[in-house]
């Protein structure tokens, strides 16, 4: 074992006498450092074998209690031993140049190599709804940060609609927008495959790991109820006329499920699933920029923080909450719903 502060905590100094290292809500500040252990830290950052330990502790000059200090107040700033486990995958030199900050977040959310949690990420597999302006955000932030497969069953072409400086290139309309979205990440530094759903083989599909359902202003049941059914995790996106809205992460037979959000709606007004109905068969859009690109951001914290976790990159605790952006106000809004007795997902439990 190694022990080795996150070098991307930096190292600053407060005065000439006190150091931090780190920054955000909690740093560790130290006072009075002796020469001996200002260099025990540099060593720390480089990392020190903890059999060698003594050793070096012992040509630093250092007691016993001044190592001892210096290892607890750094305690929570220590790399974590998490190895990918059999993994052949290789982050390409270009990848890993362009990916730097994605790099440093995985590294300090899961105190540990950043680019071992990247190639944990290359093996997972994500399915988008719809490749349009909203849904290609999503595939682009997802290839930006590792995820080594994305699935759609989207078949439309690129139109008009689609294009534009948050869309696909003018280059690409009328190609299939599984195509085009394939096309732009071909000419990138990264390895993300993209496949068309139908072209799966069963067990293909049942390898997907999370899958993301876009909609205008209603989700039709039956879109989540496939992935209800699979057991698979999945998370909706909704645009209207004053808000996008982001559910939570959807863990089947361990969280509330959209079934039981639509229960509630009806509950509170009978007269929801005739107005559902109609807002189902409205062509009108509210992808607005502002709007996609705040759906984009929380969508992929939320996949990361899920597949992560499957990797073995826990964080300290996984947000289940939904949340909403209101346009007038700018708002951002915490939500989430309870089970609903009526519905079968708790059959499931």
């Amino acid at each position: 074992m190694v022990l080795r502060i996150n070098p991307n905590h930096q190292a600053l100094w407060r005065n000439p006498f006190e150091m931090q290292l780190g920054t955000g809500t909690n740093p560790v500040r130290l006072g009075k450092l002796s020469n001996a252990q200002e260099r025990f830290i540099a060593a720390l950052y480089k990392g020190i074998a903890d059999q060698q330990l003594p050793l070096i502790t012992a040509q630093l000059g250092l007691s016993s209690k001044e190592t001892s200090q210096v290892l607890k107040a750094v305690d929570g700033l220590l790399l974590e031993d998490q190895p990918v486990k059999n993994s052949k995958i290789k982050l390409d030199e270009d990848f890993v140049v362009g990916a730097f900050a994605e790099i440093i977040r995985a590294s300090l959310l899961h105190s540990a190599d950043g680019e071992k949690v990247l190639i944990g990420r290359a093996s997972r597999s994500i399915h988008i709804s719809d490749l349009d302006r909203a849904g290609l955000s999503v595939a682009l932030g997802l290839a930006a940060v590792g995820v080594g497969h994305l699935i759609s069953h989207d078949e439309l072409k690129v139109d008009k609609a689609n294009l534009g400086p948050t869309g696909y290139p003018t280059q690409l309309l009328g190609q299939p927008r599984v195509d085009a979205l394939r096309t732009l990440l071909a000419a990138s530094p990264n390895k993300t495959m993209v496949s068309t759903g139908k072209k799966l083989i069963e067990n293909k599909r049942q390898k997907i790991d999370c899958a993301v359902l876009i909609s205008q202003q209603v989700i039709e049941p039956s879109r989540y109820a496939t992935w209800m059914n699979r057991d698979i995790p999945h998370i909706a996106v909704t645009f209207d006329s004053e808000r996008v809205w982001v559910s939570p992460m959807i863990i089947p037979g361990q969280s509330a499920c959209l079934f039981c959000l639509e229960k509630m709606r009806t509950q509170q007004d009978e007269n929801w699933p005739v107005l559902a109905t109609q807002l189902l068969a409205s062509n009108k859009r509210f992808d607005d920029a502002a709007s996609q690109l705040f759906a984009a951001g929380i969508v992929i914290q939320k996949i990361l923080a899920r597949m992560d976790k499957i990797a073995g990159f826990e964080l300290a605790q996984e947000n289940l909450i939904g949340f909403s952006l209101e346009l007038k106000t700018g708002l951002v809004i915490e939500h989430t719903w309870p089970r609903h007795e009526a519905c079968a997902c708790q059959l499931i439990s």
